[in-house]
């Protein structure tokens, strides 16, 4: 994969944080696909958050502000200003867990999955486009450009909306996610034109204002020069008895549920996918299971936005 503007993660925030999952499983779609599953380490029969709550802290300034809004705080020497305004912002926007204003775990988490495991580089977050005059009730959770090289060298683009859902079961957070999809793709042409109208206001460098120029913004009468895909975080609740394991026992047992859990629902999300006639886009899904979805997702965000992480 190539990319014509930069990345705004810092790189490899979720390198030693997230194991992956190895499998076999796809979901067998026309279009480009991923289908990854991930897990924190384990500590004391526990999903070990804190190193999770730190990178994305680290990286809540790039979350928050565009590239032409953090090199203003850069010339202007405000550096070490960012993380707190970026967290003020967000207080102002609401309560931690708050979904549809970025203070959410899944709308974090799609920005950064979509960042760097699938190199897909952001145009908006939660945040910014809560903060857009044109966002006009948007249902996309972020806003991502990723740049494809086929074998002959040849480059194409896919405009990739983000979508999360974390909750108890699996099989909810499938549904609810589609259930926003579904929502976007309704919207499609009012999503589109939000960013076509505003892509160019978050960058700074001018050769990657002519790159947005080139291929988000159309010419008159005629369209961006991309694809629409979906990037799709999903949290669940992993539900497995600890009682009567000791710590390596209990691993095994989470990376043998692990297994099952993506090998019997990859088919779930590729019916998903053909019944909503959502078959025209590629899908690029990331999953994470919690201890407990509902509470560790609201614990989580509520450290990060305290600023109660261990730097």
């Amino acid at each position: 994969m190539s990319t014509d503007i930069t990345s705004t993660l810092k790189k490899k925030s979720l390198d030693g944080i997230f194991n992956e999952v190895a499998h076999s499983e796809t979901l067998g779609i026309s279009n480009n696909e991923e289908l990854r599953l991930f897990y924190l380490k384990v500590r004391g029969k526990k999903f070990y958050t804190d190193d999770l709550q730190t990178a994305l802290y680290r990286n809540i300034g790039r979350y928050v502000f565009s590239r032409a809004v953090l090199e203003d705080f850069h010339i202007n020497d405000d550096d070490d200003s960012i993380i707190s305004q970026a967290l003020k912002i967000m207080t102002s926007n609401g309560l931690a867990d708050t979904k549809g204003k970025g203070n959410e775990l899944g709308e974090m988490l799609v920005y950064a999955l979509l960042e760097e495991k699938l190199g897909a580089r952001k145009l908006m977050s939660r945040v910014e486009i809560n903060n857009n005059s044109l966002n006009n009730e948007s249902e996309c959770e972020s806003v991502h450009l990723l740049s494809l090289e086929n074998k002959d060298g040849k480059l194409s683009y896919e405009m990739v909306f983000g979508a999360s859902n974390i909750v108890g079961d699996i099989q909810d957070a499938i549904d609810n996610a589609f259930e926003e999809i579904k929502k976007i793709e309704s919207r499609g042409n009012k999503e589109i034109k939000m960013v076509e109208k505003t892509a160019l206001n978050g960058f700074y460098r001018q050769d990657e204002i002519d790159f947005i120029k080139q291929h988000i913004i159309p010419e008159p009468g005629k369209s961006g020069d991309y694809e629409i895909a979906y990037g799709v975080f999903l949290g669940y609740t992993l539900g497995v008895d600890s009682s009567g394991l000791s710590n390596v026992e209990y691993v095994d047992k989470v990376s043998k549920r692990l297994e099952l859990d993506i090998k019997n629902h990859a088919t779930y999300i590729a019916r998903k996918i053909h019944s909503n006639g959502l078959d025209g886009h590629s899908f690029y899904f990331y999953i994470l299971p919690f201890d407990d979805a509902e509470s560790d997702k609201k614990e989580i965000m509520e450290h990060i936005m305290k600023g109660d992480v261990t730097l």
